[in-house]
Formats: C-alpha cells, sequence, structure tokens
C-alpha cells in the first residue's frame, strides 16, 4: 500500500508541472490532488504537503534547467 502522503505531495508536484507547462491543471486538482489531500490529511501526520511539494518541485526545475 502506498502512502497517502508521499502521494499527495507526488500529485501536487505533477500539478504544478500542468501550470508551468501552460495545461489546464484545474481538472487535474479536483479528480486526482483534492481526494489524494483528503487522504494524506486523514492519516494524521504532521507533514506539510505543499512545503514539501514546493521543495520537490523547486528541484525537479533545478535538475531540469535549460532542457526542453
Amino acid at each position: 500500500m502506498s502512502d497517502p502522503c508521499e502521494t499527495a505531495i507526488d500529485l501536487l508536484v505533477e500539478c504544478s508541472k500542468l501550470d508551468r507547462a501552460g495545461r489546464d491543471s484545474a481538472t487535474f486538482y479536483t479528480q486526482r490532488v483534492q481526494p489524494a489531500l483528503e487522504a494524506a490529511a486523514a492519516t494524521d501526520r504532521d507533514v506539510d504537503l505543499f512545503a514539501e511539494a514546493d521543495r520537490r518541485y523547486g528541484q525537479w526545475l533545478i535538475d531540469n534547467a535549460g532542457r526542453r
């Protein structure tokens, strides 16, 4: 079974990538991200999902700088 917090973080990062690519991320957010965030919240773990997603997305930007 996958970790709901990790899943939510991964989906938040994917949503940021869609935004960066200029694609509509609203449907992705409501259909995939929002349920994942709710599942993560149900774990009662003390994890700042948005901060971790921002950190990972920032690292992805650094790792992929200059690539098309």
